[in-house]
């Protein structure tokens, strides 16, 4: 393989290194402040927005944050309970004695009895069933009296709660409740059901707990809903993009997670996308990160043959990251769900020298080295063949032109716009695949968009559609370049120019 150097000749990878090595430093100032455990674990990703803000309002507990998907006991949402009340009302809350239970020790649950938010599941023995799961309408009732306890003289009329499909599956004593939920939107169902029976999960119940508390105080949810808060180098005061474009790795909107902090926004992808994200251009067979992760430990390590151009350790749970030997505060802790690692990547972004943007209707954001490939240089055509396609093109529809079992060429001009054709001509499902269109360079990666299509198959080639829309933009990372030999590597395929 020809050496890989920079359009002035000098080698790469030693730039690389440089500049990374200059902006660990640069992280070490960014990132500053002390490490912390991370607020909650093992959350059902589409809890998380309202799950991060039910913790910075301080509503979940030591006793559930470490796995949020578990079913919820009711000594644990006593718990969550008594928590709101003394959140909203500012005031703490009391308990006279505790012999109302004799299967239980746990203060909250005797102050959750004394403000009437639960009874007992056996008064004669005293048996309050701290560890037993409870459901999604015991959960409403419960929380209905917690809202009772908080402010007696409101008007906690169901009125005209919409009606729902397993309504009739209610129990009598919480069916009031339950409309009274539903209709402030603090119990939600799916698909006209709200499953009443059903065992209500820990996320489930902070969530509810959430809209409570934002009901009281209705602008405490504003800044992460609307982004009006203060936003760091991967926000752009929205949130909710339809995809992450990270060099040319599409990353759609549910396998991405945002979370938010000090009103700063948090990306955070699985480690299988990172390792294929974050790559390194110009450095050869040593473009992709090795990522290990070891109970719980996270190592991310970029080289460059013998040298580590870039190493950084995490550890799930804790913010204090470490980057090329030095210690700082990522800002917020890597966690993980089911038997997927979730790593946040602002902190990559500083170290590795990218810019973000969003698109022009704010659906994608791009994540891409601030250096540019010149566009100059890009500009005319490659092969990955001796043939010029673009030339022998009716030759090749005609099945006059023998060539080799694929063959790619593109044309870039310098208005923007492109050319590529790819042919399969190995005798088995032969085909031309033609696309024009236009393209931008961000960073390393060429973005196409406004594609159109023509596409030809068997032998001879029969035209099956032409200038059909291609719905989404496509993506292709520029891995290198060799000034010496007029090479390029677009997408993993070498090219000459013709």
């Amino acid at each position: 393989m020809p050496e890989h150097t920079d359009i002035q000749g000098v080698n790469m990878s030693k730039s690389i290194r440089i500049t990374i090595v200059f902006l660990i430093f640069a992280a070490a100032l960014t990132f500053c402040g002390f490490a912390e455990e991370v607020p909650y674990k093992g959350a059902s990703p589409w809890a998380v927005p309202e799950l991060d803000k039910a913790a910075e309002y301080g509503l979940i507990t030591d006793k559930i944050k470490d796995n949020m998907n578990e079913s919820i006991t009711r000594e644990e949402f006593a718990e969550i309970a008594v928590r709101l009340y003394e959140k909203i009302t500012g005031r703490s809350a009391a308990y006279s004695d505790m012999s109302a239970f004799a299967d239980t020790r746990n203060p909250e649950i005797f102050k959750a009895y004394s403000l009437k938010i639960v009874n007992g599941t056996n008064l004669q023995r005293k048996l309050f069933s701290p560890g037993q799961f409870t459901n999604r309408e015991q959960i409403a009732a419960m929380m209905f009296r917690t809202m009772q306890a908080i402010k007696p003289d409101a008007d906690f009329s169901a009125g005209e709660a919409g009606k729902f499909i397993d309504e009739k599956d209610v129990s009598d004593w919480a069916l009031e409740p339950v409309k009274f939920m539903i209709k402030n939107d603090f119990l939600r169902g799916d698909g006209g059901r709200i499953n009443p029976k059903g065992i209500s999960t820990r996320e489930m119940a902070v969530l509810i707990a959430a809209r409570v508390y934002e009901y009281h105080y209705p602008d405490s949810g504003k800044d992460a809903e609307d982004g009006t808060g203060t936003d760091d180098k991967t926000g752009t005061g929205s949130y909710n993009w339809d995809q992450i474009v990270i060099n040319d790795t599409v990353i759609f909107r549910d396998n991405y997670h945002i979370r938010s902090k000090d009103g700063f926004y948090y990306i955070f992808i699985d480690a299988e996308r990172f390792k294929y994200a974050f790559k390194l251009p110009y450095a050869g067979s040593y473009t992709y990160p090795e990522v290990e992760i070891i109970g719980g430990n996270i190592t991310a390590s970029w080289s460059s043959g013998e040298d580590t151009v870039l190493k950084v350790e995490l550890k799930e749970g804790n913010t204090e990251a470490v980057v090329g030997g030095t210690k700082v505060d990522a800002g917020m802790a890597p966690y993980s769900v089911g038997l997927k690692m979730y790593i946040p990547i602002n902190l990559f972004i500083s170290a590795m020298e990218m810019d973000v943007e969003t698109s022009s209707n704010d659906d994608t954001l791009f994540v891409q080295y601030k250096n540019t490939f010149p566009a100059e240089i890009l500009a005319g055509t490659w092969s990955d063949t001796e043939t010029d396609l673009f030339v022998k093109l009716k030759d090749i529809e005609g099945g006059s032109v023998v060539l080799p079992s694929y063959a790619t060429a593109y044309r870039f001009n310098s208005d923007g716009t492109y050319e590529l054709i790819k042919v399969s001509a190995g005798g088995i499902n032969d085909t031309i695949i033609k696309q024009r269109g236009r393209y931008r360079i961000m960073g390393n990666t060429i973005m196409y968009y406004e594609i159109l299509e023509t596409v030809y198959k068997g032998a001879p080639f029969t035209l099956k559609h032409e200038d059909k829309p291609v719905d989404r933009p496509h993506y292709e990372f520029i891995y290198n370049y060799d000034t010496k030999e007029k090479i390029i590597e677009i997408g993993g395929f070498w090219l000459n120019r013709i």
